[in-house]
């Protein structure tokens, strides 16, 4: 009898043991999220703070499949220094043209002085706008934005958001919050309005309008040595009904309407050759 008994106690020993052995193993598993303010808060803090500030030259892409044959097509190399991710860099041309793409304003924009121009809405403002990641829309106005967010593994994080109507996309960031990954594009088109500051009687001496149809944004972080560096940034974008008038004392004087599908490639040249 005793034997059975042992037995008896042996077993539920090894499954009690087995229970508590399972219940280690699931709560190893288990992981916190933190929370979305949490996550942005870091993020932020990343993008200002840890971003490699050396000088990276970048080939730099752009063709506008609409008007194949304006000066928004360009293949170039660029010298790209990033002091933050908050409008702090600059840029320019590894080697200078004087007939580069910004000065050499051919038939479309002929009737365009470089201040009412639509080639920096067409080219730098897109540029400009994504390399000052830290204010885009969803990083810093999340109460307009659903989020949701899971660990890929113990070293990544993903985030997913969406505004109805606006924008939607995912950003990946590792256990540090430093940014790797950052996808968003338009789920509706919106439209945009901008004029000059200057006003001829009652009239801004111009205004121009649009509307965005799409847009859609791709960038890639690589982190060396704990600095967020820039690795590529692919931007597609399409204007429709991009209008332009211009004024005199009498009222509007010239009307332009347009319609811009363009694309743009930015890879840092550093890991492209690699």
């Amino acid at each position: 009898m005793k034997y059975y008994v042992l037995f008896f106690l042996s077993l539920a020993t090894f499954s009690f043991a087995q229970e508590l052995k399972d219940a280690e193993i699931e709560l190893v598993n288990i992981k916190s999220k933190p929370k979305i303010a949490t996550i942005l808060k870091r993020v932020n803090k990343q993008l200002l703070k840890k971003t490699d500030t050396t000088s990276f030259i970048f080939d730099l892409r752009q063709i506008n499949l609409k008007n194949s044959d304006t000066i928004i097509n360009r293949t170039e190399d660029q010298i790209i220094k990033i002091a933050n991710f908050n409008s702090t860099f600059s840029k320019k041309n590894v080697i200078e043209n004087k007939n580069n793409w910004f000065s050499n304003f051919k038939e479309i924009f002929k009737v365009y002085n470089s201040e009412e121009s639509p080639i920096g809405w067409l080219s730098g403002f897109p540029i400009r706008k994504n390399l000052t990641t830290a204010e885009l829309d969803f990083l810093i106005h999340p109460n307009g934005y659903e989020f949701t967010r899971e660990w890929l593994d113990d070293e990544e994080l993903v985030v997913t958001f969406e505004s109805k109507g606006f924008y939607k996309g995912s950003f990946i960031v590792d256990k540090n919050y430093n940014l790797l990954q950052l996808n968003y594009e338009t789920q509706e088109p919106y439209p945009f309005f901008y004029s000059s500051e200057e006003n001829i009687g009652k009239n801004h001496k111009f205004t121009s309008n649009w509307i965005y149809q799409r847009e859609k944004v791709a960038i890639n972080f690589e982190i060396v040595k704990n600095k967020m560096i820039l690795k590529s940034l692919f931007i597609e974008e399409k204007l429709r009904d991009f209008t332009f008038k211009r004024f005199d004392e009498k009222g509007v004087i010239f009307t332009d309407v347009n319609q811009f599908y363009t694309n743009i490639k930015l890879v840092n040249k550093k890991f492209s050759e690699e």
